[in-house]
């Protein structure tokens, strides 16, 4: 796994890795969704934790939220840093391959990974935020990761 010096970036690149195809998966939804123009606005569902099935459309209602914010705020990010992030993670290109892609350095692109992933962090966490994801919900990669 890549080890970024600044930690939000490393948390970032490690929400991409690990907890984003779980969200995915959860969501019934697949990494072209991000990519794509379809909507996933849904109507929110509350849950009291009375019974299990209940507290499983609670969370799935939660990952599709969370896929929206993802898709949101990639959608705000600059073109350069938007590609890069889905050539990356959502199409599993190397570094050198996406510098051959879209016609930039190699060195470029390393260089400016840790502010990319630093600018998708801040965007997630203001998006997650304006769709009224609770508090205690909000994934803060801003902050460290729970495993």
């Amino acid at each position: 796994m890549a080890k970024f010096k600044d930690e939000v970036a490393n948390n970032t690149h490690r929400f991409f890795i690990n907890k984003l195809p779980e969200l995915l998966a959860f969501a019934g939804c697949h990494e072209d969704v991000l990519l794509s123009g379809r909507d996933l606005s849904i109507p929110k569902v509350s849950s009291s934790n009375k019974n299990s099935a209940e507290s499983l459309i609670f969370r799935i209602d939660m990952s599709l939220q969370y896929v929206q914010a993802i898709k949101l705020a990639l959608n705000t990010m600059p073109p350069l840093y938007k590609q890069v992030i889905e050539l990356t993670y959502f199409k599993h290109l190397r570094i050198f391959q996406i510098a051959q892609q879209i016609g930039y350095a190699e060195r470029t692109i390393s260089n400016l990974k840790n502010e990319m992933l630093k600018d998708f962090a801040i965007r997630f966490f203001a998006v997650q935020a304006r769709l009224g994801i609770e508090d205690k919900d909000i994934i803060d990669l801003t902050k460290k990761l729970k495993k």
